[in-house]
């Protein structure tokens, strides 16, 4: 009887890293490669920033001993400087300031503009107040109540003048209105806009009542001649056309001599 022959294989079975040992040895070689440069490239950028926020603190640093160096100078110039002198050259500089932003030249330009029609300006004033704001007094007149309110809205709508105080309003003997009006200015003007002026038809200048004249004058004055009224033309009447019953009426014929065809009896 004959042995059985028996297949032993007592080595163990063949793994991936011995199959493919070579190409992932590479593979871990490469990652690592990939993990150390970035590594190397945030420890860069870490000292690049850190370098960088270093120097900019020195330059504070340098900025701050400057500021605080200047602050000792301003102190003891303002210690050494007088007040009372100085007040007067620092009011004049402020009130040129304010001329420079706000000319008669702008403030004239804007009340043309919201001029309207039937309605004059008599003066204008300008001032400051207790706040060191300009204020423009406009004296004026209008020919009926809607010229007044419509100038008083065309100040309204323009944006240079901060308010609009009516003060006085007062109805004229002859007819139409008095007013005077305080506009306060903004502090900061806005950029001069041009806008159209509003024209109205031609009308004759307001009604100015006749000064009484001094007594002196009026003693040595010769008294006017009154005139006489022309006394009335009387025409004569007509006489009526006389007419015979008993012959019937006439033929009348045209006048070779009369003008206007005057007829005459045959």
């Amino acid at each position: 009887m004959a042995v059985p022959v028996l297949q032993l294989n007592l080595a163990p079975r063949p793994s991936l890293w011995r199959q493919r040992h070579l190409a992932l040895g590479w593979i871990g070689l490469g990652a690592g490669l990939l993990v150390l440069a970035g590594a190397i490239g945030f420890t860069w950028r870490a000292y690049h920033q850190a370098s960088r926020a270093g120097r900019a603190a020195v330059s504070l640093t340098e900025e701050t001993r400057r500021a605080a160096k200047q602050e000792q100078q301003l102190q003891a110039s303002l210690q050494d400087m007088d007040a009372t002198r100085e007040q007067s050259r620092w009011k004049l500089a402020e009130r040129i300031l304010q001329e420079r932003s706000l000319p008669w030249s702008r403030l004239t330009a804007e009340l043309e503009q919201c001029m309207v029609p039937d309605m004059r300006m008599k003066g204008i004033q300008r001032s400051r107040s207790n706040a060191q704001q300009v204020v423009l007094k406009v004296k004026g007149e209008a020919r009926t109540r809607q010229a007044e309110a419509a100038f008083v809205e065309a100040l309204r709508t323009t944006p240079v003048f901060a308010q609009v105080v009516l003060e006085r309003e007062a109805e004229r003997s002859g007819g139409g209105w008095d007013f005077e009006i305080s506009l306060p200015t903004a502090a900061v003007p806005p950029p001069f806009k041009a806008r159209a002026i509003k024209l109205g038809p031609a009308q004759p200048p307001l009604p100015v009542p006749p000064r009484p004249a001094p007594a002196a004058a009026r003693s040595q004055a010769p008294p006017a001649a009154i005139p006489l009224p022309a006394p009335p033309v009387v025409r004569p009447p007509v006489p009526p056309p006389v007419v015979n019953e008993e012959a019937g009426p006439r033929r009348r014929r045209p006048s070779r001599n009369r003008p206007g065809g005057t007829t005459e009896p045959q």
